[in-house]
């Protein structure tokens, strides 16, 4: 393209006011008049290429601007699906159809890929919980009525009619019973203290004045404290699961009839992390010992009357084994340079996190030697944030779907590990390849400032991470496990905005841990708490606390 075309390129076309002539607006009439100049001058290719320029700037700002309205619809719409929208798809052809056939993808085929692994899904899911119109029934069937768990006590009650009701009013006959209809009402009976007050015995021999006995007190869980396990769980279930502040659980104890300080509520929290502290220790060694070891971390502010602005952004460090155990671990420092690399130091098995460079040092020997597992979901979410704004990232992420369609085929067949790896080499290494083929030729022609060059950089230089799952059916596509687990610590500092000291924010990492891993296993943490609690004050063994962790522990 000549000079003169290529400023004829970055001439702006949007309408404006009219020409004096008012035929056509400013800058067409600014492109005609330097066309026909060329033309005069005997330049007619360079006149031809300067309207094929202005067209192509006009036809890539209407493009822009279909997108900024799709955007706006879909937005005002407020939907946040991740679909891939097929009008997309249809764009990405036509800006494709000029490239190698290996490239573009064929629409037809590529839905009927994906249709044919729903189905199979779908077969699998009836093959194991029966007839699928069944399973439809009962969804409906408990819709119907609310859903109560084995923690609500339940009450019958026998309504019988009167007696003069159960006469019949034809023959004046008792009429028998029948049979009964059953209906519910569930009543919420609001939480109360009870104040257990022990008036213990003491004898004394009335000859020698001496020895005097006195009937043992209940054990209790804080020292020279008063409170009960089951009040100590429910503040530590209200603020680490229900994310209330510590004042605001003073204000709902006071509303039902104690009042206790914030400061003594404060110091609960402290003595009981340093009791359930052991637990989490041994909830370290058991992840250090995992097949797998999935990390990440997120910031928490804490105060701090030695730093300058009295508070320092700490790291909360967050792993997830094998056996769904959840540990965190607090750093006061969020640079990353104390993380927990003294914990998983010197470890030389897989290791699953992001991309950040903090990590490295887990992979390069410096910290550990362990095998790097590269993590899709972020991956995705590069692409997923040019969606919008650039239909050709609508291939790679049906491409991505398809991988998590494969890997929910496996859980519906209920694979084992083995099976797993065997589907994931038949099914996963064509998809992967689709990839492959996307990345390469879009790197070799994107310019790499772009956003769009750098999310697939990002595949690219992850690539021998992110397809070691086709290795090993122990291995996950992303690490969405440890990352959900972020969550609570995220809507947590969202209401009580800090904590009050670095010990602090060490105690709620072991809340943290204990609260996260009853959640993955299914466990109440109230019922958890409290029996975990009274049976550490009854002197449990130190020797005996791994039968006390989540998915070991059997209540009473």
């Amino acid at each position: 393209m000549t000079g003169v075309a290529a400023v004829a390129a970055t001439t702006p076309v949007a309408p404006t006011a009219p020409s004096a002539r008012g035929k056509a607006p400013r800058a067409a009439q600014q492109v005609r008049d330097s066309a026909l100049a060329l033309v005069a001058a005997g330049q007619v290719s360079d006149a031809v290429e300067l309207c094929l320029a202005a067209l192509s700037g006009v036809l890539r700002q209407c493009h822009d601007l279909e997108l900024q309205v799709a955007k706006l619809r879909r937005e005002r719409a407020a939907s946040r699906s991740e679909r891939v929208d097929p009008a997309q798809l249809l764009l990405l052809l036509e800006l494709m159809g000029g490239q190698a056939a290996a490239v573009v993808p064929d629409p037809e085929s590529e839905a009927q890929e994906d249709a044919e692994l729903e189905k199979a899904t779908r077969d699998a899911e009836d093959a194991h919980t029966g007839n699928g119109a069944g399973k439809k029934r009962n969804k409906r069937a408990r819709r119907k009525g609310l859903a109560t768990g084995p923690g609500v006590e339940k009450l019958v009650h026998e309504v019988e009619l009167p007696e003069a009701a159960r006469v019949c009013g034809i023959c004046g006959a008792l009429r028998p019973a029948i049979g009964v209809d059953v209906t519910h009402r569930l009543e919420w009976v609001p939480g109360h203290f009870v104040d257990h007050e022990y008036h213990l015995a003491k004898h004394a021999c009335a000859e020698c004045q001496e020895g005097v006995s006195t009937a043992p007190a209940p054990a209790q869980v804080i020292p020279r404290s008063a409170v009960d396990a089951s009040l100590v769980a429910q503040v530590i279930v209200s603020k680490f699961v229900d994310h209330q502040p510590l004042h605001r659980i003073h204000d709902a104890f006071a509303r039902n009839g104690a009042t206790i300080p914030v400061s003594t509520l404060s110091d609960w929290m402290g003595a009981t992390g340093e009791i359930l502290r052991p637990l989490v220790d041994c909830l370290g060694q058991r992840i250090l010992g995992a097949y797998v070891v999935r990390i990440d971390g997120t910031g928490i502010q804490v105060l701090d009357r030695k730093s300058a602005m009295n508070v320092e952004r700490g790291t909360m460090w967050g792993c997830v084994g094998d056996d769904r155990d959840v540990l965190f671990r607090y750093r006061p420092t969020g640079a990353g340079l104390i993380g927990p690399w003294d914990f998983l130091k010197g470890r030389t098995g897989y290791v699953q996190a992001d991309a950040a460079t903090v990590f490295d040092r887990l992979y390069n020997g410096r910290a550990a030697s362990a095998i790097e597992i590269g993590c899709w979901s972020h991956g995705r979410r590069r692409l997923v944030a040019l969606k919008d704004s650039d239909c050709r990232v609508a291939w790679p992420l049906l491409l991505i779907g398809r991988l998590y369609r494969i890997e929910s085929l496996a859980d519906a067949r209920r694979l084992s590990f083995d099976e797993r790896r065997s589907l994931r080499q038949e099914l996963s290494t064509t998809v992967l390849d689709k990839i492959r083929g996307w990345l390469v030729p879009t790197l070799a022609t994107e310019p790499p400032s772009s956003d769009l060059a750098k999310a697939a950089s990002y595949l690219v230089n992850q690539w021998q991470a992110l397809t070691r799952f086709l290795q090993d059916g122990r291995l996950d596509l992303d690490n969405n496990l440890c990352e959900r687990q972020m969550r609570a610590i995220a809507l947590g500092r969202r209401n009580y905005l800090f904590c009050g000291s670095h010990e602090a924010a060490a105690h709620t990492a072991v809340f943290y841990s204990l609260t996260r891993t009853c959640a993955l296993h299914g466990i109440p943490p109230l019922a958890y708490l409290t029996d975990v609690l009274r049976k550490l004050a009854g002197g449990w063994l130190q020797s005996r606390i791994e039968e006390l962790l989540p998915g070991r522990w059997s209540p009473g």
